[in-house]
């Protein structure tokens, strides 16, 4: 990694003070001596407009990395991250900060660090752009997008796909490292903290909080998130799925469903799929012939599907037949992660990758990995940073390797975070929490997610669950890019007006 002398300008480092200095925080998997920390930024104030106020956004930005171990040949595990930091006149513990994270396992930050930072990423023609971000959310909180081992600019010290970093304890240990170390070394230890995780970064952001309870946790934001995906592994995975399915073949006029709007045709299949359906299922093969072959009639209109491959599945239709089916007339395939998203059928880029890898939203060639050259090429511009190994946008390597078992490897595992998200809630009794579901998601379906929350004892009164028009990531609807950043805007502006009694303008 270079250094670009751009990180010299700032006055405090033009008189010597050192762009790479020693974290004393946290201690990484067998680690016993201080991690390395590197801060690199170009010392230069950029400003931004948002939608919040008139007066411009001064803010500067970094990318920091801390060296989680180091093997016996000296190569390093390394975790990243680039913040946002707003000029101002605050003591540094008293301005919040929010940590955001996306998910894959596999994914690094870059969707939401677009979707919420000062800068938004546009392509045309396969030229991409950075232009300013109006619904930024930088005026409420700085922002720290981190990218977790083997994503963005962070690395593993093996190329094998056997680091510890690749499992659920090893991941959310080196991102709970990351987070604390990153709050010492700017000296915001005690400032609000806010956590954001979208789909596995979901389910990471529950296996973090057991290590965030000595920060001051204000509130927890979770976009489209896995939190219990033994839920969906039986019947209950086919009652989450239906009425997005019904939804979906609604808007391409293939259901026959009346309804005026997506979430009305929504709501219908979710009624039935929370009682007839639920019954039948749960009744197995017990179930009347004559019943069974009625529900599969109602189903197969309900979803736009052939009625004879919804009885030979049992009425528990697979996803991926539903995907490749709806629109099989069309000989069109429709994304499981935006099922708004369709494409016309065709071989897979990669044969050898599970069906999922090969969704239509993904924009995945032959290989496994996204490089996204743009990105480091405005990192170089924003910070000063120099790197020539490519920033890793998404990398399902990470995710084929992936550890899910628990940190003593049992042979027996449980993939419910809930139990954390309840435990935390209930020691912190000023934590709120915002989800966010989309009606076009089945990759976690909006029901999943809606089960999941009301099935763990949380304190209702302080979880909002907001169903949105989108699939797994709302940002990516134009017309819901706005309404979700505020959503999130106002989420933090009422957590610190909770917190002291004023808004944190």
């Amino acid at each position: 990694m270079k250094i670009s002398p751009l990180a010299l300008t700032r006055p405090a480092i033009a008189a010597g003070m050192a762009c790479t200095f020693l974290s004393t925080a946290h201690l990484a998997i067998g680690q016993e001596a201080a991690p390395d920390w590197t801060h690199v930024e170009n010392g230069q104030v950029f400003s931004v407009s948002d939608r919040h106020a008139d007066d411009t956004i001064r803010y500067h930005t970094h990318w920091d990395s801390l060296v989680l171990d180091r093997d016996g040949a000296g190569a390093a595990s390394t975790i990243s991250g680039t913040a946002y930091i707003r000029e101002c006149e605050c003591p540094p513990d008293e301005r919040p900060v929010m940590f955001l994270f996306n998910g894959g396992p596999g994914a690094s930050s870059s969707p939401l660090h677009f979707a919420l930072g000062p800068h938004a990423r546009e392509k045309t023609d396969g030229a991409a752009s950075f232009p300013d971000n109006p619904d930024t959310i930088l005026r409420a909180a700085d922002l720290v997008l981190v990218d977790p081992v083997e994503t963005g600019f962070s690395r593993a010290a093996s190329t094998a796909g056997d680091s510890p970093y690749l499992s659920v304890h090893g991941d959310a240990e080196a991102v709970g490292a990351f987070i604390h170390d990153w709050l010492k070394a700017h000296d915001r230890e005690g400032a609000p903290v806010f956590v954001t995780g979208q789909s596995y970064g979901g389910f990471r952001l529950a296996n973090l909080l057991p290590a965030l309870g000595d920060l001051e946790v204000e509130g927890l934001v979770m976009v489209s998130p896995m939190l219990n995906a033994g839920a969906r592994a039986g019947d209950m995975g086919h009652v989450f799925a239906l009425p997005t399915m019904a939804a979906t073949a609604w808007r391409f006029g293939q259901s026959s469903i009346e309804a005026d709007t997506e979430a009305e045709a929504w709501e219908t299949a979710r009624a039935f799929a929370e009682s007839d359906y639920l019954v039948a299922l749960q009744r197995g093969d017990r179930l009347d012939e004559t019943v069974r072959e009625r529900l599969a009639g109602k189903i197969a209109a309900m979803t736009g599907l052939d009625k004879d491959l919804v009885e030979a599945s049992d009425l528990r239709v697979n996803i991926q037949d539903f995907l490749e089916g709806v629109l099989a007339d069309e000989n069109r395939l429709v994304s499981r992660l935006n099922t708004a998203v369709t494409q016309e059928k065709r071989p897979p880029a990669n044969p050898d990758r599970p069906d999922g890898a090969n969704d239509p939203s993904l924009g995945l060639g032959k290989s496994n990995k996204i490089i996204a050259a743009d990105i480091g090429t405005y990192l170089e511009r924003m910070t000063g940073l120099e790197r020539e190994d490519g920033y890793r946008s998404l990398n399902l390597d990470a995710n084929f390797a992936w550890d899910w078992r628990p940190q003593d490897k049992a042979p027996v595992f449980s993939v419910n975070a809930m139990p954390m998200v309840d435990a935390f809630m209930s020691e912190n009794e000023n934590v709120h929490l915002l989800v966010f579901g989309g009606y076009r998601d089945l990759a976690v379906p909006v029901l999943e997610t809606q089960y999941a929350l009301t099935h763990a004892g949380l304190p209702q009164a302080r979880v909002s669950l907001v169903r949105m028009a989108s699939g797994h990531s709302p940002f990516d609807e134009d017309a819901l890019r706005t309404p979700f950043a505020d959503r999130i805007y106002d989420f933090i502006a009422a957590g610190l007006a909770d917190e002291t009694g004023e808004n944190p303008e």
